[in-house]
C-alpha cells in the first residue's frame, strides 16, 4: 500500500513539473511575440516620422534647399524622444530620418529619400 502512495505521489509530482515547463514555454512565446510587435510599432512609427519630414519639406521648401543645415523637429513639440531630422542633399535629393528612441537609447529609425525632381510617393526607403 505504502508503494501504491509513493508511486502515486512520483506521477503526481512529474506531471507538475511536466505543467510547470510547458506553462513558462508558453510565458517565453507571449512575451517574444509581445517583444516582436512592440519593435514593429516602433519601427512604424519611424516610417511615419520619415514621412512626416519630407511632408514637412513640401511645404516649407523656401527654407530647406541646397546649402541649408538639417532641420530636426520633435514630433509631437512636447516630446523627447520622437522627432524627423529632413536635410537636402548637394545633388538636391531630400532626406528624411525618423528616429524613436527612449532615454537611453535609439529603438528604431527609418530614412526616406526623394530623388531631385521626384514626389513624395516616389519616395523610397535606404537602409
Amino acid at each position: 500500500m505504502a508503494g501504491r502512495r509513493g508511486m502515486a505521489l512520483l506521477t503526481v509530482l512529474a506531471l507538475s513539473v511536466l505543467l510547470l515547463l510547458l506553462g513558462l514555454t508558453f510565458l517565453n512565446f507571449i512575451e517574444a511575440d509581445y517583444r516582436f510587435a512592440a519593435q514593429e510599432d516602433r519601427r512604424q512609427q519611424a516610417y511615419d516620422l520619415a514621412a512626416s519630414g519630407l511632408e514637412y519639406h513640401r511645404r516649407h521648401t523656401a527654407e530647406l534647399h541646397v546649402g541649408t543645415p538639417p532641420v530636426k523637429k520633435f514630433v509631437p513639440a512636447s516630446s523627447s524622444t520622437h522627432f524627423f531630422v529632413v536635410q537636402v542633399e548637394a545633388d538636391g535629393s531630400v532626406i528624411s530620418r525618423g528616429v524613436v528612441q527612449n532615454s537611453f537609447r535609439e529603438l528604431a529609425s527609418h530614412r526616406l529619400v526623394v530623388p531631385p525632381g521626384a514626389s513624395l510617393p516616389e519616395a523610397r526607403s535606404l537602409p
